[in-house]
């Protein structure tokens, strides 16, 4: 049933460790063990597995049609085959792709590979076998030195698969690099037994969603590849008939006419399932604290301001507490510190890192590609935690910086109302909010496409008055001297994008998470070496049913920037709509872990991924 949706041609958690102990050492049954068959008879297993078949052709032929994400064209939205990690330094889990393991050279290069290795084999029985012809025996001595030798067909075949692998990945919050391959005697570097690889992700597709309705922008669709038609991929929607898309400083712009560009903006629920976390409070490496390593989060009173009330922390920084008497503030800034290889380096090796931390400005980093892509600076950045107040009066304010302007969303707590300001605005806009007084609410705010949005407890909040501005389609100044900030300096700077700020109030908040939206890379080409050819900006007219179609992962996808043969997709070759993602890769579980039903003990070899399995936005 279903097909390949290609993306393009070519602490640790509970789940990681869970995967980790279900390696052939820990699947031993052990003595004693009883384990119930859930299909005791032979008849039932062929009646269940018909009325599957049945209902896949139906759904297939009719309304849905299931799919395999191959590779990570969409990450993180969607994942292709994929390693699931958690970091050993700060327990922060994230993934990393290797879809090239099994990709069709790979494939045939494991094909003649196990071709060799069961001839060598032979050989191997034909050279110890004494009642053999010594001519044989000496012919088959020589082919098996030739197969084994150092630059032999073996050591080729393995040092070709070897450079197809994942040879580590980078902690997207820390910084630490975890080994994932090995070497092994007689077989080379091979992964370590406890990163095992999964499949992509496994989601329905509405076959009949552009049958009566065109297509919306940023709907995740399935396509026919326009040049192979034969091969479906599945990309973003970005692009509409009879309109031009530009892509500059990471975002996206449409044209009609004679028209200026306008930014192509996200509706609210795209927006929330695209960003991408940057960092996570909750997640901390005490080595580099031991190292004297600074959190990215601080107070921001100067050393020798005596000031009335300030941010601590007595968790390592996972949540921030400021009890501000009145007329007292306290404020809390965030600095890009993410250490070097170097940096790592000196810890395993015992020395301070006192002085050493740089803030950085926030980039387009995709932990999920093992090959690294030049770094592009991101400034459509959003904030978003845990908010309890302990009092009914009070401010908190929340404020990212971009090209040294400073957006602010201020919850009155008094009166339950929120106050957006920028210099971006012409005026304030304001709203009602249920942040009001005592209580703990979800809060996310967001700077994204030239329009600042806010969220409580997950849902939207409308604002009286605009909340976006018009700005020139002009490449951002991604290279903006600045200042180092230190504690202290008031003047916005993008080495220190996101803040909170506590007036007269007495709050906590908790994990605080910094995110990203997409950047979209102006990609034209692709070196030998691997690095991305950009320009400044890139301009795709689209005529009538002719879409634009890009990947959300830019660094890693071909999509309509990159096609040989134009760059569209005619309405003719849609096929539908991504549904839902209803079945992840399982998580691997322990024979230990025993399924009591009734007077019998059922012991599972997986579990189903449920914490995956949702709606595609």
């Amino acid at each position: 049933m279903g097909g390949k949706a290609r993306g393009d041609r070519q602490r640790p958690n509970q789940a990681a460790r869970t995967a980790a102990a279900s390696r052939p050492a820990a699947e031993a049954r052990a003595d004693g063990d009883t384990v119930w068959n859930p299909f005791p008879g032979w008849i039932e297993t062929i009646e269940s597995i018909v009325v599957a078949f049945t209902l896949a052709l139906l759904f297939r032929g009719f309304e849905a049609e299931a799919f395999v994400i191959p590779t990570g064209s969409m990450a993180p939205t969607l994942m292709g085959r994929h390693k699931d990690l958690a970091c050993d330094a700060c327990g922060r889990d994230f993934r990393v792709g290797c879809s090239t393991e099994e990709d069709e050279q790979s494939q045939s290069l494991r094909t003649e590979l196990a071709r060799l290795e069961r001839e060598a084999a032979t050989l191997g029985r034909t050279v110890a076998d004494g009642a053999a012809a010594p001519r044989d025996r000496e012919a088959a001595r020589r082919r098996l030195d030739l197969l084994e030798s150092d630059r032999g067909p073996l050591a080729e075949l393995r040092a070709r698969l070897t450079s197809k692998m994942v040879p580590a990945a980078r902690c997207p919050n820390c910084g630490f690099v975890t080994e994932l391959m090995e070497n092994k005697p007689g077989k080379g570097r091979v992964y370590k037994w406890d990163y095992p690889s999964f499949s992509g992700d496994r989601i329905l597709v509405d076959k009949f969603a552009f049958d009566f309705a065109s297509p919306d922008r940023w709907d995740v669709v399935v396509f026919r590849y326009p040049e192979d038609a034969k091969t479906n991929y599945i990309k973003r929607l970005v692009g509409l008939p009879n309109e031009t898309v530009h892509i500059s400083g990471g975002d996206l712009w449409t044209s009609r006419a004679d028209e200026p560009p306008v930014i192509a903006r996200k509706p609210p629920e795209k927006l929330r399932a695209m960003l991408q976390c940057v960092h996570d409070s909750r997640h901390v490496a005490p080595r580099l604290l031991a190292a004297g390593w600074p959190l990215c989060w601080a107070d921001w009173s100067a050393p020798d301001e005596a000031a009335a009330c300030r941010w601590t922390t007595a968790d390592e920084g996972r949540s921030w507490t400021a009890a501000c008497a009145a007329g007292g503030t306290a404020r809390l800034r965030y600095r890009h510190l993410v250490p070097t290889a170097e940096d790592w380096t000196a810890v395993e090796a015992g020395q301070s890192l006192a002085g050493r931390a740089n803030a950085t400005r926030i980039d387009d980093f995709q932990p999920y590609n093992a090959i690294a892509t030049r770094p592009h600076p991101v400034g459509d950045l959003a904030i978003e935690c845990r908010l309890e107040s302990r009092r009914a009066s009070g401010t908190v304010a929340l404020d990212l910086v971009e090209d040294g302007r400073r957006h602010q969303c201020l919850l009155d707590l008094a009166a339950g109302t929120v106050r957006l300001e920028s210099p971006t605005l012409a005026a304030a806009a304001t709203a009602a909010t249920p942040v009001r007084g005592s209580g703990r609410w979800d809060v996310l705010f967001a700077n994204v496409d030239d329009e600042l949005t806010l969220f409580v407890n997950g849902r939207r909040i409308t604002f009286e008055g605009p909340t976006t501005w018009d700005a020139p389609m002009e490449p951002r100044d991604a290279q903006v001297e600045r200042a180092v900030p230190e504690p202290g300096d008031a003047v916005a700077n993008d080495l220190a994008p996101a803040g909170i700020e506590a007036v007269d109030a007495d709050v906590t908040v908790s994990g605080l998470k910094v995110l990203r939206d997409i950047y979209y890379i102006t990609a034209v080409d692709v070196a030998r070496n691997g690095q991305i050819i950009e320009e400044q900006v890139l301009d795709f007219p689209l005529g009538p049913d002719q879409f634009l179609v890009l990947g959300d992962n830019s660094a890693a996808s071909k999509d309509s920037r990159l096609w040989l043969e134009g760059h569209h997709v005619d309405r003719s070759l849609l096929i539908g709509r991504a549904l839902v993602i209803f079945w992840p890769h399982a998580i691997p579980a322990k024979w230990g872990i025993p399924v009591k039903l009734g007077g019998w003990e059922v012991r599972l070899p997986c579990w189903p991924n449920f914490g995956r399995m949702t709606f595609v936005r």
